[in-house]
């Protein structure tokens, strides 16, 4: 495969942005935009696409990664841009953050208006409080049904269902386009976890399917249709291994980290005695030399598979 004819593209949240590579400047309030688009620049620049894009010769890259961002976001961003951009040929690198970040729709209070925020844990502090981007006050949004949010509703067997549903649909967009990827999990850890511990052993197979469910099922010369098999298939794929999604470095070129995160703070424990020596000194992000390191990898593994 020739880099050169192709252009990188990057999708995924503040790793994927290049957070922390650089400090934040201070802004003034209101932002100037020449400013903030230098720091945009900066921090991409210093990022493991950047790198990966000049050591495998690709003829430009793009990086579309979202401080805070979704999968849902990235998702959205991946299809809007294969869909507008058909006869660009691009390479696809695809990090999935945590299942538990989705894109919410809330009503601004006394206005018309819908504001879209990326969900995050992240939001609520150790005290209860809610934080950024609770800026504006959203109708009946408070620290308290937030919490409930991620302790009753989007809790740990929702968050497999969202892994799952997201997977494949990234497979299916990759795929309608015919497009070269490669997908990781910097942050997200649930293939891990989903292997340590399968889910499907606490999800109650009564009615499973809905009111009448168990008369779907059938398996002979007719049809094939199996009990829950979208969550089993993929718990069938990872110990099998083989994902539906082709491309995708998983645990095992991981050192058996859980992700990208548990593999490069292995590496920076154990760089001459120093304690996570890629950890940026300007937040919890990577610093420039981690960035290095997560793009030799993913050269690694580009070039066992597509050269």
């Amino acid at each position: 495969m020739d880099f050169s004819e192709y252009t990188l593209v990057s999708f995924g949240d503040s790793f994927t942005f290049g957070q922390d590579t650089v400090p934040v400047p201070d802004f003034p309030i209101p932002i100037n935009q020449v400013l903030e688009k230098e720091y945009i620049s900066e921090c991409n620049n210093n990022s493991y696409t950047q790198f990966l894009a000049d050591n495998l010769g690709f003829k430009d890259s793009l990086n579309f990664g979202v401080q805070g961002a979704s999968n849902d976001r990235s998702m959205t961003h991946l299809e809007s841009f294969l869909r507008n951009n058909p006869k660009k040929k691009v390479f696809i690198l695809f990090n999935f953050t945590s299942p538990s970040r989705y894109m919410q729709f809330f009503k601004i209070d006394d206005e018309e208006k819908y504001d879209v925020v990326d969900m995050s844990t992240s939001m609520i502090s150790s005290e209860g409080n809610v934080s950024y981007p609770w800026k504006i006050k959203y109708t009946g949004i408070n620290s308290k049904n937030l919490g409930d949010n991620w302790t009753y509703y989007r809790n740990s067997i929702q968050d497999v269902f969202a892994h799952i549903k997201q997977r494949r649909a990234i497979y299916y967009i990759l795929s309608s386009y015919n497009t070269p990827y490669v997908t990781f999990d910097i942050v997200n850890d649930m293939d891990a976890r989903i292997l340590r511990d399968n889910p499907l052993e606490y999800i109650n197979k009564e009615n499973i399917d809905g009111c009448y469910g168990k008369f779907l099922y059938n398996k002979d010369e007719n049809y094939v249709f199996k009990e829950m098999d979208f969550l089993s298939s993929y718990y069938r794929e990872l110990v099998n291994k083989r994902p539906l999604l082709t491309t995708h470095l998983g645990v095992d070129y991981l050192n058996k980290n859980r992700n990208f995160i548990g593999y490069i703070s292995s590496l920076g424990n154990s760089y001459n005695g120093d304690v996570n020596h890629y950890k940026s000194e300007y937040g919890k992000h990577w610093n420039i030399e981690g960035h290095m390191e997560v793009a030799i990898l993913l050269y690694k593994f580009i070039n066992e598979r597509y050269k």
